[in-house]
């Protein structure tokens, strides 16, 4: 009876590691929702001043960036008396960009809107696929719009 309890004992030690083996590769989700991974223009962000500014004042104009499949960014930022101020290349981190081709992808918010201020930021964002075709844009002021502002906000928290 002693030799029937360690083999069930047994047993049941590798029937409950194996379960648990199974349930933990079973809860990995797929997160490489990423068509590919090549060198392809994903997507382009222009964020622009508006308004009337004195000509002499060395204010900002627009930062651009484009962001390519392969999470390579390309960010630019001008100013209007000093010129470029910034021309960099970065990586986006592999939750940044997955993050940012899935608010692309599914967001319903890319409908233009009217910047309606005298001043502020107007926004050129556009959105293409993996063949290099158009398939969304947006124009006008984000504020309100949840999908765009996180779009901004990896796009700036990664500038360095």
């Amino acid at each position: 009876m002693k030799g029937f309890k360690n083999i069930f004992l047994k047993l049941m030690v590798l029937v409950l590691v194996s379960t648990t083996i199974l349930n933990l590769t079973g809860c990995k989700k797929d997160t490489s929702k990423l068509p590919t991974n090549d060198h392809i223009v994903m997507m382009t962000a222009t964020n622009s001043n508006i308004g009337n500014y004195d000509p002499d004042d060395d204010y900002w104009e627009y930062s651009s960036w484009t962001v390519y499949y392969d999470g390579v960014v390309e960010y630019t930022a001008n100013y209007n008396v000093s010129g470029l101020l910034a021309d960099d290349m970065y990586d986006l981190t592999d939750e940044n960009l997955k993050t940012l081709y899935t608010l692309l992808t599914e967001m319903d918010e890319f409908e233009d809107c009217e910047v309606t201020e005298e001043y502020g930021n107007s926004w050129y964002i556009t959105y293409f696929d993996v063949k290099g075709n158009l398939v969304d844009s947006f124009t006008g002021d984000i504020s309100g719009k949840d999908c765009l502002t996180d779009i901004q906000d990896i796009l700036e928290s990664s500038i360095k």
